[in-house]
C-alpha cells in the first residue's frame, strides 16, 4: 500500500505535521511543529509497504541510529527516530534556505557562475562535514546538489542519508534501484563494485565540477549512455567553458574524478587542504593586469606623439615590471592605466598570476625599438585575401552543410505492433508486458492516440540538429505496420503539445513559436494556423463536440478560439504563473488548466467563470487527465506525487506517492480503473483507482518518461521517452488469462 498523507495529522503524540516537503521510492520528508520544545523540524516517515519488510526495518534502524550520532556543523541534525503503529519516522532538524541545485538553476538561467570564492568555500565545508562522516565510517553514496543545502548563513549543508553505506555492512537500497544517481555515481559504483570513502570524492567532484560550470561533466539523453560516458570518456576541459579558472582548482577537479580511485585524493581532508591551496591563490592573485607587447606598442604609437611622451614610454620600456619566460622575443610590460590612455591602439587585458621580474639576462630588450609606421607592412595586402579567400570557402561550406541537414530527416527505427485482443484493466495490468520500441532521433514532448484510427501522434524536436527543417514537427504514426505517416512541419520553435479531434480527422500542434497550427490528418495539408499575442504555447486540447479550441501559454492566460474560423472566442486568466496543460471535461461543460504556481483552475466553459482553485501540490503540475465519466481530475506534479480529485466539490481525495522524481504525466484507462503515470525517474507505474495502490511498475531504458496514453479501446498503453524511444505496452497472447491472479 502507498503511504497515506499525513497532513493535518499528528504523528507520534506529538508532532503536528502540516505539509509535505519531498517524497522518494523509500519516504517522504513533511514539515511539522513540536509543540514541546516549540520549533519546526522537518520528519522523515519511511513508506508503508517496506515497513513490512524486516531485512529493510533492521537495516533502517541501524543507519538511523548511525546518522543520528553526527554532531557537525555542516551535516543535517538527526533529533529523534521512532515508530507510530507501523510507520518508522526519523525527526530533523528544519532548514531554511535553498538547495545547490535550485541554486545554480537560477544562476544558469541568468547566464551567471558561482564565484569561485564561494564555490570553494562551500568545497571545503562539504569536504570537512563527509570527511567527518566517513571517520565514523559513514560512506554517503548519494552526492550531489540536489542533497545539499545552503542556509541563510552561507553554509553548505549535507542532507539524505538516504541510501548511507555503514563501512562494513551490506548493501541496501529499496528493490529495484539504483544505488545513486547516474551523473554524480563513481565509476564503481556504476560497474556495482563495493565503495570506500573514495566514491564520495568523485561524487563531491562532479558537484565541484557543476559549481564552476554550472553543468555536470558527461550529458546524455540516456541514463545507460551517460553511464558508459563516465566509465570510458576522459573528463571535458573545464577550461572551455571557464578560461581564466586558476590552475590550482583545475587541478583538484581532475584528481577528484580521477576514474581509477587510486588517483584521486585518498581522504577528504587531503581534498580539503588542495582546496585551501586554490583558496590561497586565488586571494593572492590580482584579478586583471594589463599587458602589452612592447614593439607592437611602438609600433601603434600615434605619429602626432609629443617628444616629452615618447621619451617617457621608451623609458618605461626598460622597465618591465611582468614578462613571460617562456616567450624571450615578445616582452610583456605594464603600464599604469595614465599611460594606456594616451596610447590608444596596441593594448590588451588579460588576466596574469603573480611572478617575479625577469632579468634583462634571460630576457632583454631590444636595442632599438622599431620604426613608427603609418602604412600596413609588406605583404599585408596577401595575408588579406589569403583571409578573405578563407572567409569565402567556409560561407560556401556552411551552405552545404546547411543545405544537407536540411534534406536530412531523422534516423527511424520502427516495427509493426501487434494490437492485442484483451484489454489493460485492474484484472489484467498484472499481464502487462512490452509488446515493441520504436526510435524517432528526436526529444519527444507529447503524445496523443487517434481516437478512430490506428494512429499515434507526436511532439518532436530536433534543436541540436541545426538549420535543419526536421527540428520542430508534428510526427504521425501508423501503429499497426510501423511506419511513419506523415511530419507535420511548420513550426519554428519548441513544440509542447499535440492532441487528435474527436473525429480523429484533425491533428493540432502547439509550440512555444506562439501558434497552434491544425492539420488534416488525411493528406497533412495545414487547415488553420492560430497565432496570438500570448506568448508561447504549451498545450491544446479539442473541445468534445469539435467547435472549440483550447491552448495554455506561458504567461498565464488559456485562449479558447471557435474552430470554424479561427476567431478567439475569450481568453481565461486565474493569476500570473505559466500554463502546463488544459483538458476538457468528457462532457465538454469544464476546462482544467494545470500552472506552475502549484494550483488547478476548473472553468465553466459556457462563461469562462471560475468553478474551484484546486491546491495540494508543493510543485508546479505538468499534465491533467479528467475520468471517463468526468467525476474524477488527476493530475501530475513536479513534487513526486499524482493528485486525485473530486469535481463536484473540488477536494483532494487521494495523494498517489512512490516515484522518486517529478511526475511528467497520467492517463486514465478507457474503463476507468487503471491510472498510468510517467516520470522523470524513467519509469512507468500503474495504480489502481479503488484505493490508490501502486500495482505495477514498468521499467523504461530511458532517462525520463514525457508522455503516456491508452489506445481508445484500452488494449494498449503507450509511452514516449525523451531520448526519442516510443514502447507499447498490453497483454501478450502467449499469456493465457486465466493464469492471472491479482495480488491481494
Amino acid at each position: 500500500m502507498l503511504p497515506q498523507n499525513w497532513v493535518g495529522k499528528t504523528i507520534g503524540g506529538r508532532y503536528q505535521i502540516e505539509s509535505i516537503i519531498g517524497q522518494g521510492g523509500m519516504s517522504a520528508v513533511y514539515k511539522a511543529n513540536d509543540p514541546n520544545l516549540r520549533r519546526v523540524v522537518a520528519i522523515k516517515l519511511i513508506h508503508s509497504h517496506l515497513s513490512v519488510n524486516p531485512n529493510f526495518v533492521n537495516r533502517f534502524k541501524e543507519e538511523a541510529a548511525a546518522v543520528a550520532r553526527l554532531r557537525h556543523p555542516n551535516i543535517v541534525q538527526v533529533h529523534d527516530f521512532n515508530i507510530d503503529d507501523d510507520t518508522y519516522y526519523m525527526v530533523m532538524e528544519y532548514l531554511v534556505g535553498e538547495t545547490l541545485q535550485a541554486r545554480l538553476r537560477r544562476l544558469t538561467a541568468a547566464h551567471r557562475f558561482l564565484p569561485y570564492t564561494d564555490l570553494i568555500q562551500f568545497c571545503i565545508q562539504l569536504c570537512d562535514a563527509i570527511g567527518y562522516a566517513h571517520n565514523h565510517e559513514l560512506i554517503h553514496r548519494d552526492i550531489k546538489p540536489a542533497n545539499i543545502m545552503l542556509d541563510l548563513n552561507g553554509q553548505a549543508i549535507l542532507m539524505d542519508f538516504g541510501i548511507v553505506k555503514i563501512v562494513g555492512g551490506d548493501y541496501h537500497t529499496a528493490t529495484g534501484a539504483t544505488i545513486g544517481t547516474a551523473m554524480y555515481m563513481s565509476p564503481e559504483q556504476i560497474r556495482s563494485e563495493r565503495v570506500d570513502e573514495r566514491s564520495d570524492i568523485y561524487s563531491l567532484g562532479v558537484t565541484l565540477y557543476e559549481m564552476i560550470s554550472g553543468q555536470t561533466p558527461y550529458q546524455a539523453d540516456s541514463a545507460i549512455t551517460l553511464m558508459m560516458m563516465v566509465l570510458n570518456d576522459p573528463l571535458p576541459d573545464l577550461r572551455e567553458i571557464r578560461k581564466e579558472i586558476p590552475e590550482n582548482l583545475l587541478a583538484v577537479v581532475e584528481k577528484a574524478l580521477a576514474k581509477d580511485p587510486s588517483e584521486r585524493f585518498q581522504t577528504m581532508d587531503e581534498m580539503a587542504a588542495a582546496l585551501r591551496m586554490a583558496q590561497e591563490q586565488l586571494e593572492s592573485t590580482p584579478s586583471v593586469a594589463t599587458v602589452v607587447d612592447d614593439d607592437e606598442l611602438v609600433q601603434t604609437l600615434p605619429l602626432e606623439l609629443p617628444p616629452e611622451e615618447h621619451e617617457k614610454v621608451q623609458k618605461s620600456l626598460k622597465e618591465p615590471k611582468v614578462a613571460e619566460a617562456s616567450l624571450p622575443e615578445q616582452q610583456v610590460v605594464e603600464y599604469s592605466q595614465r599611460d594606456i590612455q594616451r596610447v590608444e591602439e596596441g593594448v590588451s587585458s588579460i588576466p596574469t598570476m603573480k611572478e617575479a621580474p625577469i632579468q634583462p639576462e634571460i630576457a632583454p630588450l631590444p636595442s632599438a625599438p622599431s620604426k613608427i609606421r603609418g602604412t600596413p607592412k609588406l605583404g599585408a595586402k596577401r595575408i588579406i585575401a589569403a583571409i578573405v579567400a578563407l572567409l569565402v570557402l567556409g560561407a560556401a561550406s556552411v551552405v552545404s552543410i546547411y543545405f544537407i541537414n536540411a534534406q536530412k530527416a531523422p534516423d527511424l527505427q520502427l516495427a509493426p505492433i501487434n494490437h492485442p485482443s484483451n484489454p489493460i484493466n485492474a484484472q489484467t495490468a498484472q499481464l502487462v508486458v512490452s509488446l515493441g520500441r520504436w526510435e524517432t532521433d528526436s526529444y519527444i514532448e507529447d503524445l496523443a492516440y487517434s481516437p478512430v484510427d490506428s494512429l499515434v501522434g507526436t511532439a518532436n524536436n530536433r534543436d541540436w540538429v541545426r538549420f535543419s527543417k526536421y527540428g520542430f514537427y508534428g510526427g504521425l504514426w501508423q501503429v499497426d505496420t510501423g511506419s511513419l505517416q506523415n511530419y507535420f512541419l511548420g513550426h519554428t520553435s519548441w513544440i509542447y503539445g499535440v492532441v487528435f479531434s474527436p473525429d480523429g480527422q484533425l491533428f493540432a500542434t502547439a509550440s512555444d513559436d506562439s501558434s497552434v497550427i491544425v492539420w488534416q490528418v488525411s493528406d497533412g495539408s495545414q487547415m488553420r494556423k492560430i497565432e496570438g499575442s500570448m506568448g508561447g504555447f504549451t498545450n491544446v486540447d479539442f473541445s468534445p463536440n469539435n467547435l472549440l479550441l483550447a491552448a495554455g501559454s506561458w504567461n498565464g492566460v488559456v485562449g479558447l478560439w471557435q474552430l470554424s474560423d479561427g476567431n478567439l472566442l475569450r481568453t481565461l486568466q486565474g493569476n500570473q504563473s505559466g500554463v502546463r496543460d488544459v483538458e476538457f471535461s468528457p462532457d465538454g461543460k469544464l476546462l482544467a488548466s494545470a500552472l506552475e504556481d502549484n494550483t488547478i483552475i476548473v472553468w465553466q466553459v459556457s462563461d469562462g467563470s471560475m468553478l474551484h482553485t484546486l491546491q495540494g501540490h508543493t510543485a508546479q503540475i505538468y499534465n491533467l487527465a479528467f475520468s471517463p465519466d468526468g467525476t474524477l481530475l488527476a493530475s501530475a506534479s513536479e513534487d513526486k506525487t499524482l493528485g486525485i480529485w473530486q469535481i463536484s466539490d473540488g477536494s483532494l481525495i487521494n495523494k498517489l506517492q512512490g516515484h522518486s522524481e517529478a511526475v511528467s504525466d497520467v492517463a486514465f484507462s478507457p474503463d476507468g480503473s487503471l491510472l498510468a503515470s510517467g516520470s522523470l525517474d524513467a519509469t512507468l507505474r500503474l495504480w489502481r483507482l479503488t484505493d490508490g495502490e501502486m500495482f505495477r511498475l514498468l521499467s523504461e531504458d530511458s532517462e525520463s518518461i514525457k508522455s503516456v496514453v491508452f489506445s481508445p479501446d484500452g488494449h494498449l498503453l503507450v509511452s514516449a521517452a525523451a531520448d526519442g524511444s516510443i514502447r507499447f505496452w498490453g497483454l501478450s497472447e502467449a499469456i493465457p488469462l486465466e493464469t492471472e491472479a491479482p495480488a491481494n
